[in-house]
């Protein structure tokens, strides 16, 4: 009888460790598919900010040279190159140095245009003053050449003063 019952309690005992292994192995397979789509959909979150701020960046980019291509084949003057900055760039607005005779159009600090026109006009009835016949457009900032075009830009704070 003793070895009857050491059988029937082997065999529970055996059936219950099966019986708790299956349980045990879905909790696994479930704690590690909840971890794995927890981590997954950071990542993916994180990636999907880091494509857009780049994708932002190519279009800024993409419309900054845009401007300074069509500057140098359309723009006369200082008005011509307002109306292509707001073609492109609606609530930005270029700056215009009189003194320098440039017209400075900065739609990120990594998107500087720098237009350097020949003569300083003034409308007869207005008054206004306003720069003409357009000699070069200067995209060194775009060209990666920051440290120039930082000098560049000082140079004309001071003599604006």
């Amino acid at each position: 009888m003793n070895l009857k019952n050491i059988s029937i309690a082997l065999t529970v005992l055996v059936f219950g460790v099966i019986a708790m292994l299956f349980m045990q192995k879905g909790n696994y397979v479930n704690q590690a598919k909840e971890h794995y789509d927890a981590t997954t959909a950071k990542s993916f979150k994180g990636n999907s900010m880091v494509l857009e701020l780049v994708n932002n960046g190519l279009d800024l980019n993409k419309a900054t040279w845009a401007i300074a291509c069509q500057a140098l084949q359309t723009v006369k003057t200082s008005q011509d190159m307002a109306r292509l900055e707001a073609k492109f760039f609606p609530a930005t607005k270029g700056t215009m140095s009189l003194a320098n005779k440039t017209r400075r159009f900065e739609a990120s600090s990594a998107n500087v245009i720098v237009a350097n026109f020949g003569k300083v006009e003034e409308d007869k009835k207005t008054g206004v003053k306003s720069l003409a016949d357009l000699q070069s457009v200067d995209v060194s900032v775009l060209l990666g050449n920051v440290v120039t075009a930082a000098a560049e830009s000082e140079e004309a704070e001071e003599g604006e003063e």
